[in-house]
């Protein structure tokens, strides 16, 4: 199968997502890795955005809208020959340069670490996945010398903390496993909200007591689901506190029963599908916690299935990346007291991480 029929453009993948992929599409032809290790000013993908490049033009992921990969490409074939790593700077800073400047719009210059995918990267490649598939976060360290040699050391953590800015000839990557995303009721207008949610990175599953409905084929192949009653759905899925849920049956009783299942495991995003007032009788007098939003989406005035998914898509993204809207920072300002809930804030100067630190962004 050629790699871009489901990757159009080369197409933005998170890392677990680009593992997963390069696992599935693996053969006996030559790769190299390029990852972005540092970035001064604007780019359109962050510190730690990876891609393959195969010896035979194919390539899976992107690490920017197009401008550099056609450049990385040409750099391959030696990438393999000499068995070393490349580092390369793309400098977009210079308006006056019509190769990149304004012409290409990033404005920004980025370094990327184009690596030859041998034995010893594959075996940390996999070490990486292996981590992230049983739902553990990694700190893969990389050190690099003027030869072209590059040390790799992967650590188990769960401390977002030890983030560090690139250095010279080093860089920290925090990869994080894919979020998932559990959607209750699977009625039509959660096709469109699955398949965007799976687009944006997200490891979807459809849980539904109406079998019919979870095997409609309307769904995205990567969806998992879960056939049962709410709290058979809750046994089976285990869900903690990094869980991102949608509430969206359409039946008062089987939503009402959800959200009392959902509420003491404090999941990191609740969406509650309907008007404030339906969601008032589902809460019958209790203070909503934080982590609850309703409606679901954010407030663009969306109407039918695809707005909806799309608002409720951008909640979600929003949330992941720990960036909230003016009018949610106000909410969350008014109910805690001043903190920013989710880590809010601009975005530094260098471009940021690909995971965003929250106890980054509060400094």
């Amino acid at each position: 199968m050629n790699i871009n029929d489901n990757n159009e453009s080369g197409g933005y993948m998170d890392f677990h997502e680009l593992l997963g992929r390069w696992v599935m599409e693996r053969t006996t032809r030559e790769s190299a890795l390029a990852t972005i290790v540092k970035v001064q000013g604007h780019a359109y993908r962050k510190l730690g955005a990876s891609m393959l490049l195969f010896n035979d033009g194919e390539k899976l992921g992107g690490i920017s809208p197009g401008c550099l990969e056609a450049d990385l490409a040409e750099r391959v074939a030696d990438t393999l020959v000499c068995g070393e790593a490349q580092y390369i700077e793309y400098d977009m800073r210079n308006t006056d340069d019509l190769g990149w400047g304004e012409a290409v719009g990033c404005g920004g210059a980025i370094h990327v670490l184009l690596e030859p995918v041998d034995e010893r990267l594959q075996e940390v490649m996999s070490s990486v996945k292996r981590s992230l598939d049983d739902g553990n976060a990694c700190l893969w360290r990389r050190q690099w010398d003027g030869d072209g040699h590059v040390s790799h050391k992967v650590e188990l953590t769960e401390n977002q903390a030890l983030h560090a800015a690139a250095g010279a000839m080093s860089v920290e990557i925090y990869c994080e496993p894919r979020p998932r995303l559990i959607l209750f009721g699977a009625g039509s207008d959660a096709e469109p909200l699955a398949a965007l949610a799976a687009k944006a990175g997200f490891q979807v599953v459809v849980a539904d007591w109406r079998e019919a409905l979870c095997c409609s084929g309307k769904f995205p192949d990567s969806c998992d689901f879960v056939i049962g009653s709410p709290v058979e759905c809750m046994e089976k899925l285990q869900i903690g506190s990094a869980d991102y849920v949608v509430i969206m049956s359409h039946q008062l009783e089987r939503d009402r029963q959800c959200l009392e299942l959902l509420w003491p495991l404090a999941p990191r995003y609740v969406g509650l599908l309907g008007s404030k007032t339906r969601a008032a009788r589902i809460l019958e007098g209790r203070m909503p916690p934080a982590w609850l939003h309703y409606p679901v989406g954010l407030p663009i005035g969306a109407e039918g299935p695809e707005e909806i998914a799309i608002s409720a898509a951008a909640q979600l993204i929003a949330v992941k990346r720990r960036m909230l809207t003016p009018v949610e920072r106000r909410n969350v300002r008014g109910q805690q007291g001043g903190r920013h809930l989710f880590g809010g804030g601009s975005k530094p100067a260098y471009g940021g991480f690909e995971a965003f630190d929250p106890a980054r962004l509060r400094r």
